[in-house]
């Protein structure tokens, strides 16, 4: 009888050491799988605050190129103007297409602060704007009055220029920092003036806006209501009873700079991240 409960609870004290065993072995396999939870949300953490800092760090630079670009004398607006957005170049058709991206790459100056930045690329694109087609029109009317009320709407208010936007440019701002990146792109309407008030054409100085009558090439410039002169042929007065005659097609002349630019933004804008 006692060799047989010593039998028994040797057995129950072998039960006992296997499920201590199994409950010591379920600690240790939850305390890792805590461990690596937390390693795993420190993780994310980390790379969400890298993110955050490439992402403050490309909207402030793009903020900064905002403000040089509506500069006309920096050296920013400077190329953006004069090159990137109306050299053909960069796309064959200005008005027509979209451009080829022009890339530009920034690296740390020791001199300069970078906020601990390793890389910073800013990448330009330029598109045609939603009043491209405004920088050449035909003006059709059957009376003199009309056809003048239409010429004023053309040339603007007090003839000092349509505004037109005729270009759309993207900017977008790439920031690398400790292997993460951040691409922003703020795009931009293009605003133009072109001069219109020829009253001085016959002194050759001549507006950025002139006419052609019938598709001519010779350019008229208006010096009054309806009298236009181009040099070499005179004046031409367009009245009631030479109006059918005389179809004109009004320019801006874009094969030089406008007289007034504006930057303001348009509706799109992104962000995302790259991975490296």
């Amino acid at each position: 009888m006692h060799r047989r409960a010593r039998s028994i609870l040797r057995g129950e004290q072998g039960l006992s050491m296997i499920l201590v065993l199994c409950i010591g072995a379920l600690f240790v396999a939850l305390s890792a799988a805590l461990v690596y939870a937390a390693s795993v949300l420190t993780a994310n953490a980390n790379r969400q605050l890298l993110e955050q800092e490439a992402y403050q760090l490309a909207t402030s630079f793009s903020d900064v190129l905002e403000g040089e670009l509506n500069k006309r004398d920096s050296s920013f607006a400077k190329f953006v103007n004069e090159q990137f957005m109306f050299s053909q170049s960069y796309g064959k058709d200005i008005y027509d297409l979209e451009s080829q991206p022009k890339e530009f790459a920034w690296k740390p100056n020791g001199s300069q602060p970078d906020g601990g930045a390793e890389a910073i690329t800013v990448t330009l694109r330029r598109r045609p704007g939603d009043g491209a087609d405004k920088l050449n029109q035909t003006a059709n009317s059957t009376n003199a009055t009309d056809l003048r009320n239409l010429l004023d709407t053309l040339e603007g208010e007090n003839r000092k220029g349509m505004e037109i936007v005729d270009l759309q440019l993207d900017i977008t701002v790439t920031v690398t920092k400790n292997g993460e990146s951040f691409a922003f792109t703020r795009t931009y309407d293009r605003t133009v003036k072109y001069d219109s008030d020829g009253s001085q054409a016959k002194n050759n100085t001549f507006p950025k806006v002139y006419y052609t009558i019938k598709d001519s090439t010779t350019k008229y410039y208006r010096i009054s209501d309806l009298t236009f002169y181009a040099p070499g042929s005179g004046d031409l007065t367009i009245t009631g009873g030479n109006i059918d005659s005389n179809r004109l097609t009004f320019h801006c002349d874009t094969s030089q700079q406008p007289d007034s630019i504006t930057y303001t933004r348009g509706a799109k804008q992104s962000t995302g991240t790259t991975q490296e």
